[in-house]
């Protein structure tokens, strides 16, 4: 179940933050005149996006290496070693 949600863990948290910004500016116009209350969440944690993305592709790029190094070890030509 995690390698189906994982992929689109960041996705969700940015959906998730840009409903708390548009809910903090619309709230912010309703209870003062500080129209960008949301936005300070929303650069806040912004780079938190990026930060998952990159776990995720990084987890990738090193199965794709350890699948690599398994192809290179059966590609290569074994030894015979029985006595004829």
């Amino acid at each position: 179940m995690r390698d189906k949600i994982g992929p689109w863990q960041s996705a969700k948290f940015c959906a998730a933050l840009s409903l708390l910004t548009v809910f903090g500016n619309v709230a912010g116009r309703f209870l003062g005149s500080t129209r960008d209350i949301g936005a300070i969440a929303f650069y806040g944690f912004l780079p938190v996006c990026f930060f998952m993305v990159g776990v995720y592709l990084s987890q990738l790029k090193k199965e794709n290496q350890e699948l690599r190094e398994q192809i290179q070890e059966l590609a290569k030509p074994s030894v015979d070693t029985t006595v004829a």
